[in-house]
């Protein structure tokens, strides 16, 4: 007598049965199931997929202790490794984590030893604003508010939004050396502060960062946004003069650095420990405190002032170095460059010293309520602009990378709308054009329409969401069920 087999060598009425008591209630598998698969899709549809991955992340975790829990370790008191007490749970825990703790304190000892991307050490500087191994702003300042709680910007952050960076590649033009007459300055704006200002004898440049690596170290941190036309620090010009703000990875980029060698480097003290890390000649590079001055050509005058910052490369070297704004008094215009800030009452006497300013480059983007102090709303762009005493203002530190919550061209849209209410001319140049200082501003709204932004899919879609909450309920009913069924009372209780 004989029966036909499946491929597997089990007959067919095992695969039903198999089948049937996968669907017989009591089996929680199928509950876990439906639970899990309604919660990540209502999870999905919100767009919390920063949650999706830290479930993911915990289920990696999971999966390797359970891996652990198939082997002998810890298992001198048990009577069932293969089910293992709480105590040996903890046990598997406490070595995982032991493990991974070593790995990460090893890997990180290793890369800020030897990687020179973080720069050089820091030193001790001789000024007012050095006090206690660390500089400080004149301003009390804080990185967080009490406007915002920890709770509330996490939850911000939970939630994804496809609007924070474009979803298609950002409007440019070719970057051209334009004709300059005597005395002419051109302005080239290549996304977030690193702009390039050229008169007919002198090129300066200020925080430039090329190249597609992350804004952070090692390359890491978020990807600069996709542009139609790409720009490489070998398309410049030769660059005569490199001035930075301060020594975040956005602002100060080694790769770039090296890159401009034989240019002339002004930067706020303590860069310069950086820059002799990577090769920069000595003689090559200037520090300035703030309100220090000096005359770099007949036709070229700068000074450092305050900014509200602060700075660091590594793990404890926060605030180690300066950070500051810049003014230029370059073929008689006057030029303001904030580098990274808050809004602060210096601006006002930053104008009295050096103004007014033909125009003032204004850090504008990246802001958020919870950290105001250190970068200046769109209102407070405006404002400063009037303290300034500024003609026009130009918005920087935009259209770049993802760094705060705000949509990518807020900053833009908001800067240009309350400089019109308020009379302050607003210049918002395509990425990689020039126009020249003193001649008609560009205010083209070239971001209006690049990308759409779509609401979570369940915003739109209330019935996919009243299913998933269906099936989730269906889920704990198929568990919780059998469970209410088969208890029975006893009789003895009666």
């Amino acid at each position: 007598m004989s029966s036909k087999l499946g491929q597997n060598g089990e007959e067919p009425h095992d695969k039903v049965s198999r089948l049937q008591n996968f669907f017989k209630p009591g089996n929680d598998l199928l509950g876990y199931i439906l639970i899990l698969l309604s919660v990540l899709l209502w999870l999905y549809g919100k767009n919390f997929q920063p949650v999706i991955v830290i479930l993911a992340i915990f289920c990696v975790f999971w999966f390797i202790i359970y891996l652990l829990s198939r082997t002998k370790l810890f298992t001198k008191n048990e009577t069932d490794f293969r089910r293992p007490s709480l105590k040996r749970k903890f046990k598997l825990w406490s070595l995982f984590l032991v493990i991974l703790v070593a790995i990460l304190v090893l890997s990180t000892a290793i890369v800020l030893n030897f990687a020179e991307d973080f720069g050089g050490e820091p030193s001790s500087h001789d000024s007012q604003n050095y006090k206690d191994g660390s500089f400080e702003n004149i301003e009390q300042t804080s990185v967080s508010s009490d406007e915002v709680s920890s709770w509330d910007l996490l939850g911000d952050y939970l939630v994804s939004d496809d609007c924070r960076s474009p979803n298609e590649d950002l409007p440019s033009e070719k970057f051209e050396i334009i004709d300059l007459t005597s005395n002419e300055i051109s302005v080239t704006w290549f996304g977030h502060s690193t702009i390039l200002m050229r008169s007919n004898n002198v090129s300066i440049i200020t925080d430039p960062v090329f190249g597609d690596g992350g804004a952070g170290p090692l390359s890491l941190g978020p990807s600069p946004f996709p542009y139609e036309n790409s720009y490489n620090v070998e398309d410049l010009p030769e660059i005569d003069y490199v001035f930075i703000s301060h020594d975040h990875y956005d602002h100060l980029d080694m790769n770039t650095v090296k890159y401009l060698e034989d240019s002339f480097f002004f930067v706020p003290l303590g860069i310069k420990n950086h820059l002799l890390e990577w090769g920069i000649d000595e003689e090559n590079v200037q520090e300035f405190d703030w309100y220090d001055e000096a005359n770099v050509s007949e036709d070229l005058q700068v000074a450092l002032t305050p900014a509200r910052h602060f700075s660091g490369r590594g793990i404890n070297d926060g605030h180690s170095t300066l950070w500051g704004s810049w003014v230029f008094n370059f073929h008689d215009k006057t030029i303001f460059f904030s580098g990274d800030t808050g809004y602060m009452e210096e601006f006002s006497k930053i104008s009295e010293m050096y103004g007014p300013f033909d125009i003032a480059f204004l850090d504008s983007g990246q802001y958020n309520l919870a950290w105001k102090q250190v970068h200046m709303l769109p209102e407070e762009v405006i404002q400063a602009g009037i303290d300034l005493n500024a003609s026009v203002v130009l918005p920087i530190h935009i259209s770049k990378y993802e760094l705060a919550l705000h949509h990518w061209y807020e900053p833009m849209e908001l800067v240009s709308t309350l400089g019109a209410e308020r009379n302050l001319s607003v210049a918002t140049p395509m990425l990689g054009s020039s126009f020249i200082i003193g001649e008609p501003i560009p205010n083209d709204t070239w971001w209006r329409g690049v990308s759409e932004c779509t609401e979570p899919f369940l915003d739109d879609n209330p019935t996919v969401e009243l299913a998933l909450m269906y099936s989730n309920l269906i889920g704990v009913l198929w568990i919780a069920a059998p469970r209410i069924r088969n208890r029975k009372i006893d009789p003895e209780e009666e």
